[in-house]
């Protein structure tokens, strides 16, 4: 999806936050039996033995609308492979990029979707990021989900105002784990953010691949011409 250029995903925050970045989490298997025993359970059966699974009162396939933003690279691709995949369980897709403003409009806070393939650049601190899952958000349109949980609104006030970095460490690992148990987003992986030096033209250059930027803004008061 990514032709190598990121990790695979896990959580809200990315493992480029590195401090903030709760790696204690266990990614969710990959089980198709439970998959299918969950659907099962749920009463999405494939009645008709045609391969696509019934909504429970039979009056429609099982079928999940997957957007993405038209101008995404790797989204198309990772389409392809969820498509792939979910067939195996009985679930059929319908694919569509979408223009970003058409795919906002459709996304926030109208929540017209099924399932929509999009993605957030990070700050080097976890605020942001933290944020879009607040009950607060929902109505400005930056929750894409609607996700409400009061002990999560609750942490987020607390980690705002803690000026002890461990404790506030430990807060947003604990939201991080709240909104992972809860499966508000699927984190599929953490794309590089991959940028391209003149190395023969100009010297250096700081180059710092374990945060969230490939290159050190301060690089461009100390670069000079190659001589």
């Amino acid at each position: 999806v990514l032709l190598g250029l990121g990790n695979p995903g896990l959580t809200l925050i990315p493992d480029s936050l590195g401090f903030f970045y709760n790696d204690s989490l266990q990614d969710y298997e990959f089980d198709l039996d439970k998959a299918n025993q969950i659907l099962d359970d749920a009463g999405y059966l494939d009645t008709n033995n045609d391969g696509v699974r019934e909504m429970p009162d039979g009056s429609r396939d099982l079928t999940l609308r997957m957007n993405w933003p038209s101008d995404s690279t790797n989204a198309p691709r990772m389409a392809e492979i969820l498509n792939g995949l979910w067939s195996q369980i009985g679930v059929k897709t319908e694919l569509q990029a979408l223009d970003p403003d058409a795919l906002t409009a459709v996304c926030c806070p109208a929540f017209d979707f099924d399932v929509i393939l999009w993605g957030w650049g990070s700050d080097p601190d976890p605020a942001f990021l933290l944020s879009v899952m607040t009950t607060d958000e929902i109505p400005t349109g930056t929750s894409e989900t609607g996700y409400s949980n009061p002990t999560y609104d609750e942490l987020f006030a607390q980690q705002a105002v803690e000026l002890d970095q461990e404790k506030r460490r430990d807060i947003v690992w604990e939201m991080q784990k709240i909104v992972f148990d809860d499966v508000v987003y699927i984190i599929p992986f953490y794309a590089a953010n991959v940028q391209a030096f003149r190395t023969d033209r100009f010297q250096g250059w700081i180059t710092d691949a374990g945060k969230v930027e490939l290159s050190d803004i301060t690089s461009m008061w100390k670069i000079e011409p190659v001589q």
